[in-house]
Formats: C-alpha cells, structure tokens, sequence
C-alpha cells in the first residue's frame, strides 16, 4: 500500500508540474499517434502475425541453448543432445502446432479488447509525456506535421511499427544470439545482488515478523511452517 501510495504521488506531482498551455498542445499529438482502436489492432491481427513466426523460432531452438538461458550446469549441458523444443513436443503433444494457433487466435484478441479500454489513459499518459519533453514551439511544429497528409499516415501508422514484418525479422534473426547471450547478462546480475544480504528464510523471522507475515497473507499464525 506504501509503494501504492508514493507511485501516486509521484504521478499526480508529474501531473501537477507540466504546463497546461504545454499539456494542451501535447494532447492532439498523442491522439495522432495512439488512435482510438490501435490497441485493439496491435494486440489481434498485428500480433498473431508476429508471434506465429517467432513461436516457430524459438521451437527450433535447440534445447542445450534453452537450457543454458535457464540456467542449468554447463555440465549437464553438454550431456544434452542437439534436439529443438519441436523435437520433443512431436512427441510430447502432437496437437502443438494447433493448440499455438489456437491460443494466438483467441488470447491476443482478447488481450486487445481488454487493452482497448485503457486507450484513454494511454493517451493522457503520452501527451503528459510529451509535454515534459517538448516545447511550445516543438509541439507546435510536431503538430503541424501530423495535421499533413503524410503526418498523418505517420501518426496513425507509429504504434503499428513494432508489428510490422520486416522489424520482427530482424527481431527474430536476433533471438538466437540473444538467449546465447543471456547466461552472461544474468551473470552480471548475480554478481551485483552476491553484494546483498540473503532473503531471510521462516526460521530466520522473529515473532513478531512471523505474525505481520501471517496477516499479510491471510494466513492463521498457528498454522505457519518453517
């Protein structure tokens, strides 16, 4: 509730902070670019073409490589074979392919109806951001661009752009490298939290701790475990 609490704050101190004269400006920018239904068509059509490819990548990943991005000891690595994730689920589940389609086919579209309905808020949120970046005379200019005719098939066009093939294409050449490469970004992680203390465990709580434990989960005292 505390970490709830000083996020709002912080946001209604951004709000209160902007200009008006510059928030008012920002507001036709933002409807430019994040027009009502976008959310809507990024989250359906948009994003069920762009997960059936890289779905199809990821399945053809060998499985040592998911492993390694999982973490496991390079030791029992090296024991694993050069079989993809599709090898396996030939076997596991023959109705994969079908059962992905259908999942991209009824989540996404849910997913944007869901989202749909925060467009608003999406809204307000960009122009109070443009607003903090730009200046009357930026957002003036910025404006008049997207008021053209070409400014506006840019607009409306913007948030459809991480969609689009030829992005996701490069984005799917880069996944291989990417979780080859994850092993040694989580190292660094790890490394800087080894500085930490550890997370405290059960035994470790005092009574007291025990018990604000047990109301915050809802939980009778009594029947908590070590």
């Amino acid at each position: 509730m505390a970490e709830e609490e000083s996020a709002s704050s912080a946001v209604v101190g951004a709000e209160q902070a902007l200009d008006p004269v510059l928030l008012a400006k920002a507001r036709p920018v933002a409807a430019a670019i994040l027009p009502d239904g976008v959310m809507a068509e990024m989250m359906g059509p948009a994003m069920q073409k762009m997960m059936g490819p890289m779905m199809d990548s990821v399945s053809k990943m060998p499985i040592r490589d998911l492993a390694q991005v999982g973490g496991l000891d390079p030791a029992e690595i090296d024991k694993l074979s050069d079989a993809t994730l599709r090898d396996i689920m030939e076997i596991l589940d023959p109705a994969f392919d079908e059962r992905m389609t259908i999942m991209t086919e009824t989540m996404f579209p849910a997913l944007g109806r869901f989202m749909t309905q925060f467009e608003p808020d999406m809204r307000e949120g960009m122009a109070e951001a443009f607003a903090g970046r730009y200046s009357a005379a930026e957002l003036d200019k910025i404006g008049a661009f997207l008021e053209t005719p070409t400014g506006k098939k840019f607009g409306s066009g913007f948030m459809l752009l991480a969609t689009d093939p030829h992005y996701i294409g490069r984005m799917q050449a880069i996944m291989p490298q990417m979780m080859k490469a994850m092993p040694s970004i989580m190292k660094t992680s790890s490394e800087a939290m080894a500085k930490l203390p550890k997370p405290k465990k059960y035994g470790d709580l005092s009574k007291k701790d025990r018990d604000r434990l047990a109301e915050l989960i809802g939980i009778d005292p009594k029947k908590m475990k070590q």
